[in-house]
This record gives C-alpha cells, structure tokens and sequence, in this order.
C-alpha cells in the first residue's frame, strides 16, 4: 500500500503569501525545498558547535534496539528516558560506536537552550502564534509512528533525511485512533507498512502521502493529518507548532484529545490560549 503512496507537492521559494493561500488556509502540506539553507541553524548548527556550547547539558533522551519508542505509561525496559550529557547523545547519533542501538532526543522545547533558542528564530512562513519551538534529534532508523497534532506544524530539516507518511486529517476513522483514555490518544492503532486488514478494514480506504526531507528543506503538516516520520540519516531538526483557530481547535481530532491535555494539566491553559487568539483577531489587542 504504501509503495503506491502519492508524492507529497514540493515547491521552490512560493511568496509567504502564496504558501499561506495555497497550503496554510486549505490545509494542504507540502515540502519546501531549500527554503532555510540561509537560516543560521542550517550552516551553524554542527555536531561540533552544539557540542562546544551546550556538551555538558544533561539531557533526557530515548533507547531502543528497532527504532520504535515506548513513551510514558508504556516505559518500560526499551524506550524509557536516560539522562546523559548533551555531548554523548550526539556522538551517539551522529558517529554512533553501536549501530544496533537507536537514540533520539524527542521534542525538548529551545526555550530553555538560551544560544539555541536565539538562533532560531520562526521562519517567514509560520503563519500563527508559536506555542512551542522544539529540537528533535534521531539516529539512522527511528520511527515514530503514525499520529496526528494539535497544532500546525512547520519542520524543518537541519540535517541528515527523514522519509514522512502522511494521510488526510479527513480520514480519522480510516486510521483507527487509539481510545480517547489511551494517554497516546492521537496514535493510530495500525501499523502502516503490515496493516492488518481483518482487524482494520477501514485502512484499505486510506489514501497516504509520502515526502522525502533533505538540509534545508521543511515540510508544512496541516493541523490534524496523520504522519509517520522515519530517519533515513541521522538528523536534526527544529519544528515549530503554532495556535489552533476556534474552529479547528473544536474539531473531533482536538476535542478527544482533551482527557491528554487534562492529564497534563494544561487543557484550562489550551482553552484560554485559543479563546483569547480568538478575541484578540475579532477585536484587536
């Protein structure tokens, strides 16, 4: 099935407008290519400099053996958080001494990075609030398996390749979403490259996409689509999600997403965030 994955559109320097017509408003993604190869991240951002400024950080990272993480309340013996410094995950990613051994540091927000954070500033093409700006790194082969986001989401490929499976945000009962109690309520229960059909019939009417990052590429993935994302190269990346509007926030996909942000504690903060854009648009600041 996923031999046969259409090709996600790719486009050269659209105008920020353009992007924001043809891609942000009809929720349409798309790869950008070469669009952040003069962003300071893209020549900067070596295994040596981030290295040199931040090594003895002591950051938490993900352990596997097959590139699949376990998070939270399924950590167990392969997947769970070490905490090691900063300088040792990236020898381990980028000139690993075990192959067999896949490490990935998931989704820790630059606000805390200080250098990091100032150097990486939102693209032109982020069309919204940034509620959060994250460093991702991978070894060759991790996976994370197919979900979707609260948020629009801008990632940007800084180094080394990432392959992504995406499927319409339309097609949420195709992907057979874990239980709205499930702590990953935003997973899909399928594994996409062995769908079990008998268990799963809905998935042989999903209709994937397929997108291929290099440096300096970065891939638009409109609120709510489903994506995989595999490392083809070890790699580096920064996205930045950015606020939800009223409209889409109360979507299906966002509401059973609820009893997540409830767990967390943050749900009150995600209502107030969304209600006050939503005030500030309509009456100004």
């Amino acid at each position: 099935m996923l031999d046969n994955a259409a090709a996600v559109e790719i486009a050269l320097a659209p105008s920020v407008e353009e992007f924001a017509a043809r891609y942000v408003r009809p929720e349409r993604p798309v790869v950008v290519r070469g669009a952040v190869k003069d962003w300071t991240p893209s020549y900067k951002w070596t295994p040596e400099y981030l290295k040199a400024v931040y090594g003895t950080r002591s950051v938490k990272i993900g352990v596997s053996r097959n590139g699949d993480y376990l998070n939270d309340e399924e950590r167990l013996n392969i997947g769970v958080e070490r905490e090691v410094p900063f300088a040792k995950t990236i020898d381990a990613i980028f000139a690993p001494a075990n192959p067999e051994q896949k490490c990935r540091i998931d989704q820790k927000p630059l606000e805390a990075w200080g250098a990091l954070d100032e150097e990486s500033p939102p693209i032109q093409y982020v069309r919204g609030n940034v509620i959060a700006k994250n460093i991702w790194m991978a070894t060759t082969g991790s996976l994370t398996k197919t979900h979707y986001d609260t948020e629009h989401n801008i990632n940007v490929q800084v180094r080394g390749r990432k392959e992504i499976i995406l499927f319409p945000s339309m097609q949420l009962d195709e992907l057979y979403p874990r239980s709205v109690w499930d702590y990953r309520s935003n997973f899909s229960r399928v594994e996409i490259a062995t769908p079990d059909f008998s268990r799963y019939p809905r998935f042989s009417r999903a209709t994937p996409l397929r997108a291929i990052l290099e440096p300096g590429d970065f891939i638009y993935i409109p609120i709510y689509w489903w994506h995989q994302v595999y490392t083809l190269d070890a790699s580096l990346n920064v996205n930045f999600f950015w606020q939800a509007s009223l409209g889409q926030a109360l979507r299906r996909h966002g509401v059973r997403y609820w009893p997540r942000m409830a767990k967390d504690g943050y749900l009150h903060t995600h209502i107030m965030r969304t209600v006050l854009d939503v005030s500030k648009s309509l009456f100004g600041q």
